[in-house]
């Protein structure tokens, strides 16, 4: 008989662990909150209300090359600096490109193919 408590008290103590697992938040729905605000904009901006598009580099202390990806013409790296960097009117989208000759840079403004 005490063999059958024990199983029972152990069934019990499972299940009411895994219901409270279930109740609390996983890291995955922690993982989705809202970045923090001066990360929020870093990388590709598309232009948006007659406002040009543009790359924000949100390190401080580097120099990055960037791919700048634009129709009809064909795209090409430049080299950005901390913070906006406003993007030709042909624009469709800019990247980090740490393949790109190391991918850091000295002057910002140089370009590349």
């Amino acid at each position: 008989m005490t063999f059958l408590r024990t199983k029972l008290r152990t069934t019990a103590a499972v299940a009411l662990t895994i219901g409270t697992l279930a109740l609390l938040p996983t890291s995955a729905s922690a993982g989705t909150a809202a970045a923090p605000a001066s990360l929020a904009g870093c990388g590709w901006n598309e232009g948006r209300g007659g406002e040009r598009a543009y790359y924000e580099h949100c390190a401080t202390d580097t120099n990055v090359w960037i791919q700048v990806k634009r129709w009809p013409r064909s795209n090409y790296h430049r080299c950005v600096g901390p913070g906006r960097t406003n993007l030709d009117a042909d624009a469709t989208g800019a990247w980090y490109d740490s393949n790109y000759r190391g991918g850091l840079c000295s002057h910002p403004g140089d370009t590349g193919d």
